[in-house]
């Protein structure tokens, strides 16, 4: 009797250093959880450690094989989309807000029924309001910027490029399909303070100036000089945007957007997106580039290439689908799929399929872009 106790005082006293070791490691890793999502792991260990007790094993056997410490280290903390699997808040279906507009003093909005309403009051607590400005929107993005050495002037000029942004991302996908974006940009004077920052909030700061919590609608952005501040800032927001917007996303389609969008310049009211110079030799892609459809294909494969290449061969995927016609109702069908399943993103078959049925002559096409020169684009 007294063996059967010690049996049992044992199994109990292994049981709980396995809840407090889940107990913990939910806790450093950042995570959000209840008791009633371990309590299904606990009950399997209960059960089977009273199975050893009433029926040891003959002889020892290895249940289970301890992680090696290089699959437990995460050398790719460039990388967003790992952060925002991580850090995001994926919403399957994104709040369908009416939006009104205001003139003169009178709302108008389409209800749920597609009929036009007028009124001198706002149609409701919640509704997203929006100014079309020769079909452009205006006031969709709520934006939050604090840092010791940000100046009135550098959110003002932030906060018009974002607005151009946005309007860049209504002309490819609609203004119905838009949602409204709320974010907190914060900018660390320092790489120490950036670090630390990063560090609070759970995440590796290696290898990144600018990195965006999605749980927490924040980006954090190291300060630099104000030209790559200003640069890292539009990036992390354009993450933002996709992800109220889309949902997630591919890595290509994530950082070639954050990429194209982030040299954006604005000039009374009219954003233009310039090629990225560093990525250019007299005007010319420079270096070695994946063709779209081997990008795609190499999704999966990501962290086994070489960075810059990824980083590149998605921005000129971009630049390239938003030169012509074709290429941006490539990119719309793109984006509007996405939205449909918010919480997954498009693996490279999906992406194939649409990018072939909008744009049957990419590849070729895409041959001759990289052979000219890369022009700028008015949106």
């Amino acid at each position: 009797m007294k063996m059967g106790w010690n049996k049992w005082r044992e199994t109990i006293f292994k049981t709980s250093l396995v809840l407090i070791s889940v107990l913990l490691f939910l806790f450093f890793d950042g995570r959000e959880f209840w008791l009633t999502q371990i309590q299904p792991q606990l009950t399997h260990v209960i059960s089977n450690k009273k199975a050893e007790v009433d029926n040891p094993p003959v002889a020892p056997e290895q249940r289970f094989k301890k992680p090696s410490l290089a699959r437990l280290t995460n050398s790719d903390t460039c990388d967003h989309q790992a952060n925002l699997r991580r850090f995001g808040r994926c919403k399957s279906k994104p709040k369908a807000g009416i939006k009104y507009r205001v003139e003169n003093g009178i709302y108008t909005w389409v209800d749920e029924k597609g009929i036009t309403n007028y009124s001198d009051k706002k149609p409701d607590s919640s509704a997203l309001s929006y100014q079309p400005k020769r079909n452009q929107v205006i006031d969709f993005f709520e934006l939050n910027i604090s840092g010791t050495h940000i100046t009135n002037q550098f959110k003002n000029v932030l906060s018009t490029k974002l607005n151009a942004v946005f309007r860049g991302y209504t002309s490819i996908v609609g203004l119905d399909a838009m949602q409204k974006v709320t974010l907190t940009i914060k900018v660390l004077p320092n790489r120490r303070e950036y670090e630390q920052a990063v560090r609070s909030y759970g995440g590796d700061p290696k290898g990144s100036v600018g990195i965006y919590f999605g749980r927490h609608n924040l980006a954090l952005v190291e300060q630099r000089s104000q030209y790559a501040t200003m640069q890292t800032a539009v990036h992390e927001a354009v993450h933002a945007i996709n992800q109220a917007v889309i949902g997630y996303t591919p890595r290509w389609l994530n950082e070639g957007l954050a990429g194209y969008f982030q040299t954006i310049k604005v000039n009374m009211q009219v954003g233009t997106v310039y090629p990225n110079s560093a990525r250019l030799d007299s005007g010319y892609i420079k270096g070695n580039i994946l063709p779209p459809y081997d990008l795609l294909n190499a999704e999966s494969d990501w962290k086994s290439y070489n960075t810059d290449l990824m980083y590149k061969s998605s921005w000129a995927a971009i630049h390239f689908l938003m030169s012509t016609a074709k290429g941006r109702q490539s990119l719309k069908a793109l984006m509007l799929y996405e939205q449909i399943e918010r919480c997954r993103s498009l693996n490279h078959q999906e992406s194939s399929k649409l990018l072939a049925e909008h744009f049957p002559n990419l590849h070729d096409r895409f041959l001759l872009f990289v052979q000219s020169p890369v022009e700028p684009h008015r949106l």
